[in-house]
């Protein structure tokens, strides 16, 4: 059975980095957290082990940040519901800074689903916020070690 859901990608970059992410373009990326928001509506857990791998192609926009810097959470929902836009807003109101305009948002009219949030205090507030909202199904928390095979991840139904 596909598991579907939306997730988040809490992603650590340890220097400010100059990337070129495929045809969107170059952007220099202060060091610091980002959260990446996506769905994935055909598996889930295949959608989130592909991110956590180190060798892959690289193909989304997310997989040329991911290259450079390390995952270091994944939070995620499930159900068929597409929340990346909604979750995006929310890290936005929070003081999310676009760094890199359109990453991950090409089918869509998100200014962006990758945002810069260099205050750990705001990461736990977004995370909190995302938690509380009605309607929403548990939010898991799935804490990534960089010793592990991606495989790891796997979905838990409830906590």
């Amino acid at each position: 059975m596909v598991t579907k859901g939306s997730y988040a990608l809490v992603i650590d970059l340890e220097r400010r980095t100059r990337l070129t992410i495929g045809r969107l373009g170059t952007f220099d990326f202060p060091a610091g957290h980002y959260l990446y928001m996506g769905s994935a509506l055909n598996g889930l857990e295949a959608r989130v082990r592909r991110h956590l791998r180190q060798d892959k192609p690289l193909h989304w926009h997310v997989d040329y940040l991911a290259a450079a810097a390390s995952v270091e959470q994944v939070w995620y929902v499930l159900g068929a519901d597409r929340r990346e836009c909604h979750w995006s807003a929310v890290v936005l109101e929070h003081g999310g800074q676009v760094v890199a305009p359109g990453f991950g948002s090409s089918d869509c009219r998100c200014a962006t689903h990758l945002l810069h949030v260099n205050d750990c205090n705001l990461l736990v507030g977004i995370r909190r916020q995302l938690a509380a909202e009605k309607g929403q199904s548990h939010l898991q928390i799935f804490p990534v070690n960089q010793n592990e095979d991606s495989r790891t991840f796997t979905i838990r139904e409830s906590a």
